[in-house]
């Protein structure tokens, strides 16, 4: 089974995966896979507003190798770098050749996910020194996610709430 976490920054998808990381059966049961771009900037790879080609082919690569991981709870998906570059590519930051590599891989796995949990901003943004600040830039990419998922009909699941009633959506709906 393959779960994974989408939306824009600051929605609260790695505090959801740290916390169903230690909820049983999912610690027994899951490989956790955390989020892409945070390891990234570790190697100086530019992202959020700043991403780059190379960014953007380094991140649809990594959700494309995540996609054959079996059983796991993914801290985003093909859906989200996507979303990413079609907001760089708009931007005229990124190539058309790497904006054509995006949505080949999106269209080659975003079928494979089991469940896409998509949780929408109910939070302010955080500095963490990683993600983007701006509230301009995430209302512009919550657009695009919402673009896509209806445009792709992709049937994402929403998520609301408090950490522990997202959670109990989560088992609820894993669970049936």
């Amino acid at each position: 089974m393959k779960i994974a976490f989408t939306g824009a920054q600051s929605t609260g998808k790695t505090t959801l995966l740290n916390k169903l990381r230690n909820v049983l059966p999912y610690s027994q049961k899951f490989t956790f896979i955390d989020e892409i771009t945070r390891s990234m900037v570790k190697h100086g790879v530019s992202i959020n507003e700043s991403g780059t080609d190379k960014t953007q082919i380094m991140i649809m690569n990594a959700h494309l190798k995540n996609s054959m991981v079996p059983n796991t709870v993914m801290d985003r998906c093909a859906l989200d770098g996507v979303v990413y570059t079609r907001y760089l590519y708009n931007r005229g930051q990124i190539s058309t050749d790497v904006m054509d590599h995006a949505e080949a891989v999106f269209q080659s796995i975003i079928n494979e996910y089991d469940h896409i949990f998509y949780l929408i901003p109910e939070f302010d943004l955080e500095d963490d020194g990683t993600r983007s600040t701006s509230i301009d830039f995430r209302n512009q990419i919550v657009d695009i996610f919402n673009s896509y998922i209806l445009e792709c009909e992709i049937p994402v699941i929403r998520l609301t709430g408090s950490l522990q009633q997202r959670v109990n959506q989560i088992k609820e709906i894993v669970n049936e």
